[in-house]
């Protein structure tokens, strides 16, 4: 096993493997450095969850450096993030403190997470992004909070995400759409009672449905692009999905019960045909600079 003594080469180590990962290439070597390589087995790159701020200040600038492009970098965090776990149901106990605890995953928080952090040169910026997608205008407060996922990605103030389904769609006429009241029951209550101060919103989003599905159904999608999962069970309740992830050239991650964080490899293909869900939608997650105020 090779051990990384220093902070400087555990980055470059970590780097390395991820370029490999993303690209697909590495460079050339001969039969004696693949035979060592294969008596001294490299180990692969530390967890995002495990890492200390102090670490993330270290690790941050250097993936802005080598990775660019903003696709390719947020395809290495979620790589990064992968086998973190256990899922938690509330990672946000007291989020007034600690409004981004990025060591405890559930299927929204990640998909959180990873934005921010590819948004981010430093713990400090990642803190600030988080409180800028999460909070509207920033306040942090569980009232402020986004609670929905298809307010989150439709609302114009929120320029992280972008709900982007229509555009990817091969044939309009495919699609459907639901006008559903967020937070609001069938019969009247409010989902989160008083918690959200009578907070509601109506809305229409189109979908992808699973009846009929196949990848002809399709553009091309983008190498990275966010998914969340239609449920319509849910409807009753005032919440029209059940599940978030991120679509990686092709293969589905996200944090589940159970699992943790986890990829389901050619997802659209493979696994959506014969899942529960009632259809998908698909948005953007966007490269925002931070505003000068938060810097």
């Amino acid at each position: 096993m090779i051990v990384l003594k220093s902070m400087k080469s555990k980055y470059i180590f970590i780097l390395l493997m991820l370029s490999i990962s993303v690209t697909g290439t590495a460079a050339a070597t001969d039969d004696k450095t693949t035979d060592t390589t294969k008596q001294h087995p490299i180990r692969q790159p530390a967890r995002m969850c495990e890492m200390g701020s102090q670490e993330l200040d270290g690790l941050l600038p250097d993936l802005q450096h080598r990775l660019p492009v903003f696709k390719k970098r947020l395809q290495a965090i979620c790589e990064m993030y992968t086998g973190c776990g256990p899922y938690c149901n509330d990672p946000l106990p007291d989020e007034t403190k600690n409004w981004f605890p990025y060591q405890k995953t559930n299927c929204t928080m990640f998909v959180l997470y990873t934005a921010a952090l590819t948004n981010s040169t430093s713990f400090n910026e990642a803190l600030c992004h988080m409180r800028l997608l999460h909070y509207r205008n920033g306040e942090v407060h569980f009232k402020n909070r986004y609670h929905f996922t298809t307010d989150r990605i439709s609302d114009p103030a929120n320029s992280y995400f972008t709900a982007c389904t229509e555009q990817f769609s091969a044939d309009s006429a495919y699609l459907k759409k639901k006008t559903l009241t967020l937070n609001k029951k069938t019969d009247g209550s409010f989902l989160f009672d008083g918690k959200l101060g009578g907070w509601f919103k109506t809305l229409t989003i189109h979908y992808m449905p699973r009846e009929g599905f196949t990848m002809g159904r399709l553009k091309p999608l983008p190498g990275v692009v966010g998914i969340a999962f239609v449920k319509k069970s849910n409807w009753d309740i005032g919440v029209l999905v059940g599940h978030e992830g991120i679509l990686a050239n092709g293969d589905l991650y996200h944090s589940s019960p159970g699992k943790g964080v986890n990829v389901q490899k050619n997802y659209l293909q493979t696994v959506f045909p014969d899942s529960d869900w009632e259809g998908f939608i698909l948005f953007k997650i966007n490269q925002v600079p931070l505003p000068s105020e938060y810097k």
